[in-house]
């Protein structure tokens, strides 16, 4: 007799730099192609692990969600602690529950979090986790910036060319900069994003910031629909996605 099949959520932490994403891709390491197989390996099943975003080539992860099922009754305890002993160091299970028979960590999150890391001067400790910028920019000017994106429009102009989706309306409803002393942290919360999204936001409020852009030519840029007009992507090492609500 078969045992129940159960729907297991998972909160997984990564370091992005080695993997090339999360999502499985032939002979590339990726976060989902590290898990899966050690899934199996517990399970002794074919396991296909769903997360609740692709993130990309060296994006980080606090907070990632996913979800598998199984029919094993493996404890919970012993998934998160089994998984930890056999997967790379940098990835880790923080925690594991039972979820609903028919959650699904990508369709059903609410929103997502995302943070992203900038430094001012080179950094050998910080290098792998934010991007160091060395040229002046006047920071000063990033907070209000944010007035800008928060709301219900369409981030056509903030996602990538080859973003492959037929609606570009996303709905913003945290965005703010955090300024220190050689830090600058962007924390922005939306009921979805697209592909590149905030590291178009990111690299498009820097250039307004060392004089490339003005700043009332981000609220054109958006309104335009056009992503040749905004600034450049900022690089992957200071992205990591943070929270996922439900």
């Amino acid at each position: 007799m078969k045992n129940k099949l159960r729907n297991i959520k998972l909160l997984l932490e990564y370091d992005g730099t080695a993997f090339a994403g999360w999502q499985v891709q032939p002979e590339q390491r990726t976060v989902q192609g590290v898990l899966e197989p050690a899934l199996s390996r517990m399970t002794g099943e074919k396991v296909s692990l769903l997360g609740s975003g692709r993130t990309d080539a060296g994006v980080h992860a606090s907070g990632q969600v996913a979800n598998f099922r199984t029919e094993t009754d493996i404890p919970l305890k012993a998934f998160c602690l089994g998984l930890n002993a056999i997967i790379p160091d940098d990835v880790a299970v923080l925690k594991t529950e039972e979820a609903d028979p028919g959650f699904n960590s990508r369709f059903d999150a609410r929103s997502r979090s995302y943070r992203y890391q900038i430094i001012t001067r080179r950094s050998p400790l910080n290098e792998r986790f934010a991007w160091a910028i060395t040229y002046p920019i006047d920071q000063n000017i990033l907070p209000g910036l944010c007035q800008i994106i928060l709301g219900r429009h369409d981030f056509t102009s903030f996602a990538s060319a080859q973003a492959e989706v037929n609606n570009f309306l996303v709905e913003v409803t945290m965005a703010e900069w955090t300024l220190s002393e050689g830090s600058l942290v962007f924390q922005i919360e939306a009921n979805r994003f697209l592909h590149n999204m905030v590291r178009i936001i990111v690299g498009s409020m820097i250039d307004a910031a060392r004089g490339h852009l003005k700043p009332e030519d981000l609220k054109k840029i958006l309104e335009a629909k056009d992503r040749t007009l905004a600034g450049k992507t900022a690089p992957a090492c200071g992205l990591c996605l943070v929270k996922v609500e439900y």
